[in-house]
């Protein structure tokens, strides 16, 4: 999205977000500020990360024009151990118009960089604040979920919270779509036929956000939530970790019991390498990303 196309604009509750000139010599566009305490962007890994709520997420999001979908991706431990091997999944977060720090081991990591104001957005969050009441004028929704249960049970959501029925579609691929060109190309364009205003996808990560990115020119210029398994959550069909979990940095734990042979791989194995990308500055730079919109 660029900065030309995006106007100033009014968050929920009367926070206004506006362009100023970026001091300095190497500064060679408009940069984002907020006016309220605590800044809105925050650096690790070589990307800026946003550090607002969920609200003020969408509402950036949606703001302005833009030729291709405004992303927003969330991240957590895993994420970065795959950003660092996965160069399709790097562009898509590079492309983003929105990055969220979702797992609390990097909120302490960002707190720790003095980044105090740094807090987690979690696919949940984005989600319950897309259900949030009054919905948007003119919101069109499409799910792309893991399960019709999952899909159907999440548009009865958005009908209950004061969409129309018509206003909704959804999809739930078969295992394997986004190899398969010709049904993603048919996705797409039903997607953009519809006239999706927030896409919502819900069938896990890097595959989410490569699709999108892969895809974004055939969509039309929705909002796109990669939420993940917080999909299901949101359609009520699967439960989240108590709020002291979540706190603490233990909601890993509780997924884990639920689910501990499909995660034993990456809480277990895979998370170590987390490790090793913190042990060295030059991994640490896991890519370079454009700066907050």
């Amino acid at each position: 999205m660029s900065d030309e196309a995006m106007p100033d604009f009014a968050l929920p509750g009367g926070t206004r977000v506006e362009r100023s000139a970026a001091a300095g010599p190497a500064a060679a566009s408009p940069a984002w500020s907020v006016r309220r305490p605590a800044g809105l962007g925050l650096s690790l890994f070589g990307a800026c990360f946003f550090s607002g709520s969920a609200e003020e997420a969408l509402a950036l999001a949606a703001s302005g024009r833009s030729s291709r979908p405004r992303l927003i991706v969330t991240a957590n431990v895993d994420h970065i151990v795959v950003l660092s091997e996965n160069a399709a999944f790097r562009r898509a977060y590079a492309g983003a118009t929105l990055r969220t720090l979702d797992g609390m081991p990097l909120v302490w990591l960002a707190r720790l960089k003095g980044a105090t104001g740094a807090q987690r957005i979690t696919g949940h969050d984005l989600m319950a604040s897309a259900l949030a009441q009054p919905q948007a004028p003119g919101r069109r929704v499409f799910l792309i979920a893991a399960s019709a249960a999952g899909a159907e049970a999440l548009a009865r959501r958005f009908v209950d919270k004061g969409l129309p029925p018509e206003a909704i579609a959804w999809e739930a691929p078969p295992f394997g779509f986004e190899a398969n060109e010709a049904y993603s190309k048919a996705l797409a364009a039903r997607i953009a036929d519809h006239g999706t205003t927030l896409l919502v996808m819900g069938v896990g990560a890097p595959k989410s956000e490569i699709w999108v990115d892969r895809h974004g020119a055939l969509l039309g210029d929705p909002v796109v939530l990669a939420v993940g398994e917080a999909l299901d959550g949101a359609a009520g069909l699967a439960a989240r970790a108590p709020a002291w979990m979540q706190h603490t940095g233990l909601e890993w734990l509780f997924r884990f019991a639920r689910a501990p042979r499909r995660l034993f791989a990456r809480y277990f194995l895979r998370s170590w390498r987390f490790l090793w990308i913190l042990a060295a500055p030059r991994r640490r730079a896991i890519f370079s990303a454009p700066r907050l919109p």
